[in-house]
């Protein structure tokens, strides 16, 4: 396939490089494109994680299954989103499992060639370990974030939270959250049916607007 290399520009870990950069990189890196098909899995939760993933196209979630059956989001990573950076810097296996919800397409970018310098003394290579080195920080500062969020007892709270996050990191009056109803409760770690009644209430205060998963704060 052809590389999309515009997507991988507006990724995290290829951020400040050039084509031609990225280009040489993935080829000195010698790293894989596999595609999923929906609901087939890129690992499970147990397994050890080698390599980081780009999603280029489709959408990749990141879930917790518990022994009753359900399942619990974690996150969630479309085209040009970054998964398994963390996973693969430790020997400890992956707390989740990682499964394409829609037909996806992944870069794998391999931890031993990201850390092994190529001989060439590629200045772009030193750039994706400090721009893989940022991309760790800022899941660091998302975690802590969704602590935060189920810390909070209060089923208001952790709704305005989170919205209030999603307006501060898009920089809008008007957002759009990436979740239906139904995942934004599993995000959130509540019921869909009472996420549903309290956005109405927020609503009918005065509080908020939205229409689907297009929001505004109000107040």
């Amino acid at each position: 396939m052809e590389l999309p290399v515009a997507i991988l520009q507006n990724t995290s870990l290829f951020r400040g490089m050039t084509e031609e950069e990225i280009r040489h990189l993935i080829t000195c890196l010698a790293s894989p494109v596999r595609r999923y098909g929906k609901g087939a899995f890129i690992w499970h939760a147990g397994e050890k994680v080698s390599h980081a993933g780009i999603v280029l196209s489709g959408i990749v979630d990141a879930v917790q299954y518990h022994d009753d059956g359900s399942m619990h989001l974690v996150a969630r990573q479309t085209a040009g989103g970054v998964f398994g950076d963390l996973l693969m810097a430790t020997d400890q296996p992956s707390p989740v499992s990682l499964q394409a919800t829609e037909e996806a397409e992944v870069l794998f970018l391999p931890l031993d060639e990201i850390l092994t310098d190529c001989g060439r003394r590629c200045p772009f290579h030193i750039r994706l370990r400090h721009n893989l080195l940022q991309e760790a920080a800022d899941k660091y500062w998302q975690l802590h974030r969704r602590l935060q969020y189920l810390s909070e007892q209060s089923l208001r709270r952790r709704i305005l939270l989170y919205l209030q996050d999603c307006r501060r990191d898009m920089g809008g009056s008007y957002f759009t959250i990436p979740y239906t109803r139904e995942e934004l409760a599993k995000f959130l770690g509540v019921n869909r049916s009472a996420l549903s009644r309290e956005l109405s209430r927020l609503q009918k205060e005065g509080i908020i607007d939205f229409h689907r998963n297009s929001f505004r704060i109000l107040q």
